[in-house]
């Protein structure tokens, strides 16, 4: 049986899918039992990772582990599962970590994810963590702005990345949890061109039929609006130093993972804006 930590994000939706489809019944996590819905064929444990036993109940019994954590309490998040599975004896995990996370870390946010890898690794699991570079569906954060003024405000505006489509990432950790013997290892996970957001802001421009206009905010702004809406500011600052990251091996280089992993080449973002683009009308 594989247990699906982040079973309703981005890549946890086509993750659990794809294992149904394949005749799996994972086992999923949801705070809100109406999303349970979105994934039928699979075995629903409503909880929250904050409580106590939730995730003794998510890995008891379980195979295998696939685990996507996001935000400031991902790190405790990752220790109380990695607990679990220790505790649990879980023999494979699959972690979806970050190019942050990368050698050597420069900041707290690739700090955490690096931490977290270690913590896995430390349960004596068969671990495979996934690195990817910025996912296409963090355009989606410019929806209010291009909505609303047809404007997209975005701080390291000409840094360039590799971003990668969350159903890549998903492709690539069901190859991975179909065959037992591969994994056991980290992969960076990227999309087929680098594009910097400037660049990926015109794509979005075309995609409408309209231009746009592109603010390449400064740090400090971005900073402002993040804590805003309640993100911690230690958090923060490690995201935003995580972001300006010039070093191309942290995302920007096109690399052929999902290619090699898959047998298909991985998803253009001119691809992902045209499954996605009335969501910016």
């Amino acid at each position: 049986m594989i247990t699906v930590i982040g079973a309703t994000g981005n890549v946890g939706r086509p993750l659990v899918a794809g294992l149904v489809a394949r005749g799996a019944r994972p086992r999923i996590l949801t705070r809100d039992p109406g999303r349970a819905r979105l994934v039928p064929g699979a075995e629903t444990v409503i909880g929250d990772l904050d409580a106590p036993r939730c995730a003794d109940a998510l890995l008891a019994g379980a195979d295998a582990a696939f685990v996507v954590t996001a935000g400031p309490d991902a790190a405790a998040h990752d220790r109380k599962i990695a607990a679990a599975v220790a505790r649990h004896g879980v023999r494979r995990v699959v972690k979806v970590t970050s190019v942050a996370a990368l050698p050597p870390v420069h900041d707290s946010y690739g700090a955490a994810h690096a931490a977290a890898e270690d913590a896995y690794l430390a349960t004596g699991a068969h671990c495979t963590f996934l690195r990817p570079a910025a996912f296409m569906s963090n355009t989606l954060q410019w929806s209010w702005s291009v909505t609303g003024s047809s404007t997209v405000f975005q701080p390291f505006g000409d840094l360039p990345q590799a971003v990668v489509d969350p159903a890549d990432v998903a492709e690539v950790a069901l190859r991975v949890l179909d065959a037992p013997g591969a994994g056991g290892c980290a992969y960076t996970v990227t999309g087929p061109e680098s594009l910097t957001p400037r660049q990926r802001a015109q794509r979005l421009a075309a995609a409408l039929g309209r231009s746009l206009t592109f603010v390449d905010a400064p740090p400090e702004q971005a900073r402002r609006a993040m804590t805003d809406v309640g993100l911690p500011p230690a958090y923060v600052d490690g995201l935003l130093a995580s972001q300006s990251d010039p070093d191309p091996a942290r995302g920007a280089l096109p690399l052929p993972t999902v290619r090699d992993l898959t047998g298909h080449p991985p998803r253009t973002f001119t691809a992902w804006l045209a499954a996605h683009v009335d969501l910016f009308r």
